[in-house]
């Protein structure tokens, strides 16, 4: 049985994708702390993020965290290979998919929602952190490449349901989110339940999702030689 390997590029991907706090530790399940000296080991502070991490500060953090998706988004777009960026498309939406179920359940666990305390316990910090970057995420990715979306999507069960619960609640964060995301939000909910679209519901990425998800060399067709005598005169060359 082969073993599932990654390249630089797709283990980048997934790091992006897990990497929340990890600039201000290196103890949770999801970081990549940079390697400590076994003799400086018992040096190492233990940083508690429940005296560093407020509601206002990650709202700062959060809009930080936006703009590096706009940067990922940009980069997928820049592949021009149908086969590379639809396996890391794949790649990221499973993983988001993942991230989304299992953080979700701490949430719940823990009756964590807008109107409760901010959490104070570390893995609370960093499932709600998680939950709400990667719900936006999924939201720009949806956004931007529908058609391809929807095909990676097309196998998993529930994820309609999964993603609009997902969205709800993230939506209520009204005191973390910037007004960017809560309108992407409210784009991606009727992008992707079409009996909540307005009438005037239009998804301003498709047009250009279309040219970089579809675009293929036109063929050049044959002119057919017209039957019957021209009507121009013959050319003559001096």
């Amino acid at each position: 049985m082969s073993r599932k390997t990654y390249s630089s590029v797709d283990c980048l991907f997934i790091l992006f994708l897990t990497s929340t706090f990890a600039e201000f530790s290196g103890l949770e399940k999801n970081t990549f702390p940079q390697p400590v000296l076994a003799k400086d080991v018992e040096k190492v502070p233990e940083l508690d993020l429940g005296k560093i991490i407020n509601e206002k500060v990650y709202a700062n953090i959060f809009v930080r965290k936006r703009e590096e998706h706009k940067l990922l988004v940009n980069h997928l777009q820049s592949i021009e290979d149908y086969s590379k960026r639809y396996k890391l498309m794949k790649l990221g939406i499973d993983e988001i998919l993942r991230i989304i179920r299992e953080e979700g359940g701490k949430l719940r666990g823990n009756q964590i929602t807008a109107e409760s305390e901010f959490p104070k316990l570390q893995e609370l910090i960093n499932a709600l952190a998680q939950f709400l970057e990667n719900t936006c995420l999924f939201g720009e990715m949806v956004l931007h490449f529908p058609d391809m979306s929807y095909r990676i999507l097309k196998g998993v069960s529930e994820w309609r349901t999964l993603m609009t619960d997902a969205l709800n609640y993230t939506k209520t964060f009204v005191k973390i989110l910037d007004e960017k995301s809560i309108e992407l939000l409210g784009l991606l909910n009727q992008e992707i339940n079409e009996d909540q679209r307005t009438p005037e519901y239009v998804n301003p990425y498709r047009e250009g999702a279309q040219q970089t998800e579809l675009a293929k060399p036109k063929q050049k067709s044959k002119s057919k030689p017209k039957k019957g005598p021209s009507l121009s005169p013959a050319k003559t060359e001096l």
